[in-house]
């Protein structure tokens, strides 16, 4: 687990692990400030999340630059064992990090304001990046396919969306060709891809406006085709199930992000929760261990 601790005016992220069933949380003393990931194959802590560390655990990726303010861009690949951190790629656009494949890196733009858009691959070695897709809003790499969100404009009642409008609608991207097929459709919803289940399927939230206040419900569904869709969590409030952190034998782990102490657990259709702290903002870093 990790969770913010706050020094003057900032936060930084401690680590340690969580005990079950008691639910108590230790602070592990070897784990650097800002750790979110704990890389079980190197027993290391890791300052990225899931996503940017490789399948083997023996690498992960991060980027620097800031798209707000027109700086350039740059990726790193460091090797977990040695720490040995090499710059693969200097340059205007500035990435961030899809996923971290086994057969490579998944990029998209660091957006300023509003959804990222496009899709790279990158050899972790260094060369030049492949574009896959221009147009994908929101990517996200899963089941050796491409995701992203548009909106369905026969939709009746749109709901809000912020900068962009909402997008309502999930597509499936061939990662070879670019080219797009509609997956999933929900009505009035601003929807993102969370992440997947062990066998690639998406799993999505959708967010549905219930009153001009503000007010609406959260659902996540896994979707197992285009015609089928299961829904796994549907609520209201801000103490929700609104990260996908870790797989493991037990099933799909979720956290709260920064809106809350709970941690979730989706198994066999069923979504409770397994943890309830006083914490703001703790973080699922990785699956049980033992």
């Amino acid at each position: 687990m990790s969770w913010p601790v706050k020094s003057g005016q900032t936060y930084t992220y401690t680590a340690g692990f969580i005990s079950f069933p008691t639910g108590a949380l230790t602070v592990d003393p070897a784990a650097p400030a800002g750790s979110v990931f704990y890389d079980r194959a190197l027993s290391k802590w890791l300052p990225v999340y899931r996503a940017a560390v490789s399948p083997d655990g023996k690498r992960y990726a991060y980027s620097e630059g800031n798209a707000f303010l027109g700086t350039g861009g740059k990726l790193h690949v460091v090797d977990v064992a040695t720490g040995a951190d090499r710059v693969i790629y200097s340059g205007d656009r500035v990435y961030a990090v899809v996923d971290f494949a086994a057969d490579g890196l998944y990029l998209t733009t660091a957006a300023p304001e509003g959804r990222p858009r496009g899709l790279w691959w990158q050899d972790p070695t260094g060369g030049a990046a492949t574009l896959i897709s221009s147009s994908i809003a929101s990517p996200a790499v899963g089941g050796g396919v491409g995701w992203g969100a548009d909106f369905n404009t026969a939709d009746p009642s749109p709901g809000p969306g912020g900068l962009e409008g909402p997008m309502n609608r999930l597509l499936r991207f061939d990662l070879r060709t670019g080219t797009s097929t509609p997956w999933f459709y929900k009505p009035g919803s601003n929807l993102y891809v969370m992440g997947f289940d062990p066998v690639g399927h998406p799993l999505v939230s959708t967010y549905v406006e219930t009153d001009p206040n503000g007010r609406g419900t959260n659902e996540i569904w896994l979707v197992v085709s285009q015609t089928l869709a299961v829904a796994i969590f549907s609520g209201t409030g801000a103490d929700i199930p609104s990260r996908l952190a870790a797989l493991d034998g037990h099933g799909e782990w979720f956290d709260g992000g920064s809106q809350g102490g709970t941690v979730w657990l989706s198994s066999a259709g069923s979504m409770q929760v397994v943890v309830s702290a006083s914490i703001d903002g703790l973080l699922v870093a990785g699956g049980c261990i033992a």
